[in-house]
C-alpha cells in the first residue's frame, strides 16, 4: 500500500487499512501481515499507530531475473 507523497497525513493510508482490515475480517483471516522496506521511520510509526508491531525480520535476495528491476535486494558481498 503506497499513498502518493502529495497526498499524505489526510487520512487516507488509514482509511485503505481499515478497509483492508475489515476484508480480512470478512473472509476470516486471523492475522495481518504487513512487509516494508527497514528504514522507512515514518512508515513503521504509521503502522505503529495502527496497532501493528514487530514479529521479526524478513530477508530477501534477488536472484538474476530480479537484479535489474530490484537492485537493493542484490548481495554487494565480496
Amino acid at each position: 500500500m503506497v499513498v502518493d507523497n502529495a497526498v499524505r497525513s489526510q487520512g487516507i493510508g488509514g482509511k485503505m487499512m481499515a478497509w483492508i482490515e475489515a476484508e480480512a475480517e470478512r473472509i476470516e483471516c486471523a492475522v495481518v501481515r504487513i512487509a516494508m522496506v527497514l528504514g522507512r521511520e515514518r512508515t513503521h510509526q504509521f503502522y505503529a499507530r495502527n496497532g501493528y508491531f514487530d514479529d521479526g525480520l524478513l530477508m530477501v535476495k534477488a536472484l538474476s531475473r530480479g537484479a535489474a528491476e530490484f537492485p537493493e535486494y542484490v548481495s554487494q558481498q565480496v
